[in-house]
């Protein structure tokens, strides 16, 4: 757990459902659009409280006792896992985001992976920034049709 400036960054713990419930009821539309098309990362992280999280670790950051992030590795099997990562719409641009990047890089390390892939919807340009500025490199668009990034660890 980390604490910092009335911030606390911790693993997801199996009394957080209503913070994750009320974190993505709080998505505007064009947040939703960017990171939860579908419900499947509201799904997901809510399937953590069902026990379905076999290869996946999940973080969230508070904020005066309110979820307002999270940010969570998946496919921990493999070499390489999958990022995935959501700010509240009140609390973007405050640098968040980066917290929580650091937060899930350092456990990719520490696990011995060798980088770290994203998927992002073309259209998220803020988001793109985010991981350019986190030295994520673009490298091509996802079967998915989103744009695909890698943070190869050296």
């Amino acid at each position: 757990m980390i604490e910092q400036d009335d911030l606390t960054i911790r693993p997801f713990e199996m009394d957080d459902r209503s913070q994750v419930e009320a974190f993505f009821k709080q998505m505007g539309g064009a947040t939703r659009a960017m990171f939860d098309r579908g419900n499947g990362n509201r799904d997901g992280a809510l399937g953590f409280f069902e026990g379905k999280d076999k290869n996946t670790i999940r973080w969230l950051i508070l904020e005066q006792g309110r979820m307002v992030g999270y940010v969570f590795l998946w496919d921990l099997d493999t070499g390489v896992p999958m990022l995935g990562i959501g700010v509240a719409d009140d609390c973007q641009g405050r640098h968040l985001g980066r917290k929580l990047m650091r937060i899930a890089h350092e456990h990719a390390l520490s696990l011995g992976k060798g980088g770290i892939m994203l998927t992002t919807q073309v259209a998220n340009v803020r988001g793109q920034g985010l991981y350019e500025r986190c030295g994520y490199e673009r490298i091509g668009m996802h079967t998915s049709g989103e744009v695909l990034y890698l943070l190869r660890f050296r």
